[in-house]
């Protein structure tokens, strides 16, 4: 793809409190705020939140921002928001931008599982989960069927298709529909099933998964809206992990700022006026969708800062 200076196509605008890069989509807006400022609308995966802790107990530099709304609601870095509350650091870079953007597409995460005995995963849905199970025609029916209804999720197991339906007294909103999927999903790990999260959109558009081993299961979470995020954030609830996948038009990478900045108890106005001349200092390229950065595949535009 081709690679072009920011200065050139893109209008960057900066202050004593932030700085923006304007794209032709959406304002991206850094800067640094009070981690206690932040929201999460889904828990982590402890494993993972583990991992950032190491990092960034031994690193010198926070290589990339949080992204959030204008709200402070996290969309992307709960697990590096937990790990700075553990460590009790003081302040976060953020990327802010318009979450009701129709440019911000909400996605998500279904579970692919391996090695589950198909009685067992059965039995269980149905008499000890009191799911109503309902067999369907085919993958395209189930598509359907899931994009019509929002709170019962679906499944594959083998060549076969299913919607659940669950009591409106287990299941009165979004955020228990994904707990009692969470619950479904832990149980077959907890008897040797091996878990994959996966894109949604590759579940009906990929030719893998259109027939399935006996002993594969694919669990399809509920399709929720923007405003059922926004809602459960509001009404302080949070959803199970890897509930939401979101994909925004433009990201910014490797800011690079000093983690020492963030421990420090330096009023807002001053650390921000000092992130914005740390990122003026700095040059930017664009690359086009579609890049590999350490091992990471991005399908968004990216602003890359580099010294």
């Amino acid at each position: 793809m081709p690679v072009n200076v920011v200065r050139s196509t893109h209008v960057w605008n900066c202050n004593r409190r932030m700085f923006s890069i304007d794209t032709e989509q959406m304002r991206l807006q850094l800067e640094v705020v009070p981690v206690r400022w932040l929201s999460k609308h889904e828990e982590i995966i402890h494993g993972k939140a583990d991992q950032f802790m190491l990092e960034f107990r031994s690193c010198t530099n926070l290589k990339n921002p949080i992204i959030v709304d204008n709200d402070h609601m996290v969309l992307d870095g709960h697990h590096r928001l937990f790990a700075f509350k553990r460590l009790q650091f003081n302040y976060i870079p953020v990327c802010k931008l318009d979450y009701h953007n129709e440019c911000v597409q909400l996605r998500y995460w279904f579970r692919h599982l391996q090695n589950v005995n198909r009685g067992d995963f059965l039995n269980h849905l149905n008499e000890e989960m009191r799911g109503k199970i309902h067999e369907l025609e085919s993958r395209e029916e189930l598509k359907q069927e899931i994009e019509k209804h929002r709170f019962p999720f679906g499944i594959q197991y083998g060549d076969r298709f299913a919607l659940v339906n669950f009591p409106e007294t287990l299941v009165p909103d979004a955020v228990s529909a994904y707990r009692i999927s969470e619950k479904l999903q832990n149980h077959l790990v907890e008897r040797g099933a091996r878990l994959r999260y996966v894109p949604c959109q590759s579940v009906f558009e990929s030719e893998s998964y259109k027939g399935l081993k006996n002993d594969e299961v694919i669990i399809c979470t509920p399709l929720i809206s923007k405003e059922m995020v926004t809602e459960a954030v509001r009404m302080k609830k949070v959803f199970a992990p890897k509930t939401t996948r979101h994909l925004i038009p433009a990201r910014p990478l490797n800011l690079n700022v000093p983690i020492s900045w963030l421990k420090e108890r330096t009023p807002l106005k001053d650390i921000n006026k000092r992130f914005v001349e740390f990122l003026r200092k700095k040059k930017i390229k664009r690359f086009g969708p579609g890049q590999i950065i350490n091992g990471r595949y991005y399908e968004e535009e990216l602003f890359l800062f580099f010294d």
